[in-house]
């Protein structure tokens, strides 16, 4: 994980992402992050987008779950 400072939500986004990968290989969808952290699709793109702002992770185009974690 990198030492950007990230919003509470941002850093628990963070590692439901981390650990889904870790678990499955592969990056969680929008609606998969929604349903484990209890959020909505929106607030869960807010805080992807945040993710990607800060420099924590980016995404890959062309990919339905092209988000990766730097």
């Amino acid at each position: 994980m990198t030492d950007v400072p990230l919003t509470k939500g941002q850093a628990e986004m963070r590692l439901i992402i981390a650990r889904f990968q870790r678990k499955y290989g592969y990056a969680p969808s929008i609606r998969e992050l929604a349903s484990k952290s209890g959020k909505s699709k929106t607030q869960v793109h807010r805080y992807m987008d945040g993710l990607v702002r800060r420099g924590a992770a980016e995404k890959v185009a062309g990919s339905a779950r092209g988000f990766r974690l730097l």
